[in-house]
């Protein structure tokens, strides 16, 4: 055994040596070698196999085995996350403007860093916030703990839909630097608040802050990016800003979750605090905007109702857009978090198990975006995401326990991967009247509002059947509500043809 041990650590060695000489000797390898997320993914899972062959077989001999396997698992959460972290302190360093007409470039990256230093504050409780609610909870006639766990989740969606439109108005007029400079305060108050919060009223309140700054930043940074970057790098630019919110997603949870386990719940909102304030001196640093005075009609009920009467909009938003965020708020953010407490894992096994479902959407997503662009099929591609994320939900019934609920959220992952893009380029091709009359920027508007119903109802949708029927049926329960809702799409969109002319052709 000693000598297997050996030989498996010898090899390793060598491995790492390779590693090493090709850095020094031959830089351009290792640039070739990150130049797409998959090939860095790559390399990273190599060195981490090279460090784990020749450490663990020697801890093994000193430490119990769940204490090697949290040690390994830790350090790779870790060595990921640190990666990541480098990476887009790299990108913020790349952005410095070198000569006048970089000026966009150095924005957009700048607005990156703010934007993704505050969402991280935001996503380093996402692993655990349901279990600090559980610890505040004190008995409510007719509220059980189990609703009041998912109450922190649906309030703050439910806030952050009613600000957004004031968040937009706010950026219009005040300009979106000094909105986004606001916007941190509110957060800042909000995640100390919620460190030092000593009931469950004293939580939602606090959260409620971190929901209006979480809005702001959102809608100001989306408006920051427009305004400083020309209409041929628009697209480009937009790419950053949800890259920042992807990668804050993948580390926010493993990070928050291993922190939790080390310091507690409290301390790691302080943490969050802390991040919050760099994102405020991020923001600091950005370059100033000009106010455009621009006049443009107040959002009107009547505007929601024209096109609620669009019966295929109606079906996007009921089939797919609204189950697709209560899926993610519901299952993922409520039932995954509780489930695999319940199972015995602590909250950095619970982040890491979450990155499982960031990592494939940073994978598949943009490959799908592209065939589904390419084809034209966009209806498509979201049907096929509703069926394939209420399928694997429902693997809890074959797999118990921690491996049904991890096939779940890669499935999660890959119906997400399918639909957040497609469901997008759907909105112009079947409101086209609606655009022509109302501007596109505001149908959007409206289809955003409407569909963040789905991350309101999500998780007290499923705290209720989880107070009711228990938890195994509740992740059920949205696993068959996935998969009849992904039936409904298809019906609607593959197999009923189109009345209008022009609401099949794809998004140009």
């Amino acid at each position: 055994m000693t000598a297997a041990r050996n030989h498996v650590a010898a090899v390793a060695a060598v491995i790492s040596a390779a590693f090493a000489a090709a850095g020094l000797l031959l830089p351009s390898l290792l640039r070739a070698a990150g130049a797409t997320p998959l090939r860095a993914l790559t390399v990273v899972a190599a060195a981490m196999l090279a460090c784990g062959a020749g450490t663990l077989p020697r801890l093994a001999g000193l430490l119990p085995s769940e204490a090697v396997h949290g040690f390994f698992y830790d350090g790779a959460v870790l060595l990921v996350v640190c990666l990541l972290l480098a990476f887009e302190g790299l990108l913020l360093l790349a952005a410095r403007p070198r000569r006048r007409d970089a000026e966009p470039a150095s924005a957009v990256g700048a607005i990156r860093a703010a934007l993704f230093l505050f969402m991280l504050a935001e996503e380093l409780s996402r692993s655990f916030l349901p279990l600090y609610a559980r610890e505040l909870y004190t008995p409510v006639p007719g509220l059980s703990e189990t609703l009041m766990m998912g109450l922190p989740i649906g309030l703050f969606m439910l806030l952050v839909a009613v600000f957004t439109p004031f968040a937009g108005a706010w950026a219009d007029r005040f300009g979106c630097r000094r909105t986004l400079l606001l916007s941190t305060f509110p957060a800042v108050a909000g995640f100390a608040g919620t460190a030092m919060a000593g009931s469950l009223a004293e939580l939602l309140l606090w959260r409620s802050a971190c929901a209006l700054g979480y809005a702001v930043m959102f809608i100001g940074a989306q408006g920051f990016v427009a305004r400083h970057t020309p209409a041929d790098r628009r697209a480009r630019g937009m790419a950053q800003f949800v890259a920042a919110v992807i990668v804050a997603g993948l580390c926010g949870a493993p990070l928050g979750g291993i922190l939790a386990d080390q310091f507690g719940y409290r301390a790691t909102f302080m943490v969050s605090a802390l991040l919050a304030l760099a994102a405020a001196a991020a923001v600091t640093l950005l370059p100033a905007d000009r106010v455009e005075r621009v006049g443009r009609r107040p959002f009107r009920m009547g505007d929601a109702a024209a096109m609620l009467a669009n019966p295929r909009f109606l079906a996007l938003l009921l089939f797919s857009s609204v189950p697709t965020k209560l899926m993610l708020t519901g299952y993922l953010f409520y039932l995954v978090p509780v489930s695999l407490h319940a199972a015995g894992e602590t909250p950095a096994g619970i982040g890491r198990l979450m990155m499982a479902y960031g990592l494939i959407i940073v994978l598949l997503g943009p490959w799908v975006s592209r065939a589904a662009d390419r084809t034209g099929r966009h209806a498509l591609f979201a049907g096929l995401g509703g069926l394939v994320g209420g399928a694997g939900t429902l693997a809890i019934l074959q797999e118990q326990g921690v491996a049904g609920i991890l096939i779940g959220i890669a499935a999660l992952g890959v119906a997400h991967a399918f639909n957040n893009a497609t469901q997008l380029a759907l909105v112009p091709e079947i409101c086209r009247a609606d655009c022509a009359r109302m501007g596109e920027s505001s149908v959007f508007a409206v289809y955003r509002l409407l569909e963040r119903g789905g991350s309101v109802i999500g998780p007290l949708l499923a705290a209720a059947l989880a107070d009711r029927f228990g938890i195994q049926a509740a992740l059920v329960a949205l696993g068959v509500l996935g998969m009849l809702c992904g039936t409904a799409f298809c019906a609607v969109f593959l197999l009923t043809p189109s009345t209008s002319p022009t609401a099949g052709e794809a998004v140009r």
